[in-house]
């Protein structure tokens, strides 16, 4: 592949995960540092949007990173967010109506008191940096996801350099594209996991969190312009084997809820991507170096968005995050220090052998430190493979 390596930078959605996300790049900051300059293309989902852009306006530098880190180093649960009984009563009870209500006002509310994790988020953003930034040619494009509730669509809001080729979107219009000035309101829509935070209003249409349909967002990254990707996922390697005979309570199955509603479409998307790359290494094999460029051209003729060979690397938790989130909450005085009575009866599993639900919203430093340590450890595992997107 010819050419200066234009990597794109997917993150993933998962709440109070991604901290995660933060690890690993923190790795590769100190590590790999010739990799951050070559990303010329963000795009985040849900928490990943948070993430991406609070890098995205700082540039991208290793400094930044560590800004990152400190930040949910930092955090303190009761400083985020809030159990709020009256909006856990206006679902439940005759606000419920507000669900189906057809009307100009939020259509529901979340169980989570959130202007001050609103406050943290639109302070931690430079937000007049990153068209700045996407202008100057530092970035190609910047771009977060959401899911439009009315039609249960992924809308991609990006902040696209004019220089380059606009994107082409799918003709089903599974992917909806809209050129946009990247602000607070398309991250916090981003990030409103349903029931737990209010969805957002932008324009016209209201928005949930942009995981329930593209939590890790690749093609919208392939479409803006990158030709290699670095995912970082926030779902473990291996399901943990169950207890069996044992109900698992209310706590683990809104983990499982999260789970399946936030981080299973990934492998799918990946090996997807596998077998496209087959598929052009097998032509090439068989019928010459002119087999792509060849289907490109036809593929043009049709409208389609090329197909290429897409190098990539994808770095997910090699330990059970539930199962952290679990340790955390088992300290002396954690839980109740940590977790509100009604909180944590909805969300920490009965025996507190895993915290899956408890895990997306645990925005606790000691958990956020626990997570990064992770992320180290599995970027610096993968350290072979990252070498390969500069090669």
């Amino acid at each position: 592949m010819a050419g200066r390596p234009r990597i794109a930078l997917v993150l993933s959605g998962g709440g109070a995960r991604g901290a995660y996300e933060v690890g690993v790049l923190n790795w590769i900051a100190v590590h790999r540092p010739a990799i951050l300059e070559h990303i010329t293309v963000i795009t985040g989902s849900s928490v990943g949007a948070i993430n991406g852009c609070f890098l995205a306006s700082r540039g991208l530098t290793p400094d930044a990173v560590l800004e990152l880190e400190d930040l949910w180093a930092n955090l303190e649960i009761g400083g985020v967010l809030t159990f709020s009984t009256l909006h856990a009563a206006r679902i439940f009870g005759a606000g419920a109506r507000r669900l189906v209500a057809r009307h100009g006002h939020s259509p529901a509310t979340g169980f989570f008191e959130t202007s001050r994790f609103e406050q943290l988020v639109r302070d931690a953003v430079l937000w007049d940096r990153i068209p700045d930034l996407v202008r100057q040619g530092r970035f190609d494009s910047v771009a977060v996801t959401a899911t439009e509730i009315g039609s249960g669509g992924t809308h991609i809001f990006a902040d696209h350099r004019h220089d380059m080729p606009a994107p082409r979107w799918p003709h089903d219009r599974s992917l909806i594209g809209h050129t946009a000035r990247i602000r607070l309101e398309h991250v916090l829509a981003s990030a409103s996991i349903p029931f737990l935070f209010p969805p957002v209003r932008i324009g016209d249409f209201w928005y949930t969190d942009g995981g329930l349909r593209q939590n890790t967002p690749l093609s919208p990254a392939l479409r803006l312009g990158a030709d290699r990707l670095l995912v970082v996922a926030l779902a473990a390697r291996s399901a943990r084997v169950e207890v069996p005979g044992v109900f698992p309570g209310l706590g683990q199955l809104l983990g499982k809820l999260f789970n399946s509603l936030f981080l299973d479409r990934m492998a799918w998307d990946l090996d997807r991507l596998d077998r496209i790359n087959d598929l052009l290494t097998a032509g090439t094999r068989l019928y010459g170096t002119e087999f792509i460029p060849k289907l490109q051209s036809e593929l043009g003729r049709f409208g389609r968005r090329p197909y290429d060979i897409v190098r990539y690397v994808s770095i997910r938790p090699g330990a059970d995050v539930g199962m952290m989130a679990a340790r955390v909450l088992r300290e002396p005085h954690r839980m109740h220090t940590v977790m509100s009575g009604p909180m944590r009866s909805m969300l920490a599993s009965d025996n507190l052998a895993s915290a899956d639900a408890a895990s997306f919203v645990l925005f606790d430093g000691a958990f956020a430190r626990d997570l990064m340590s992770l992320g180290m450890q599995d970027a610096a595992a993968s350290a072979t493979q990252l070498d390969s997107l500069l090669d």
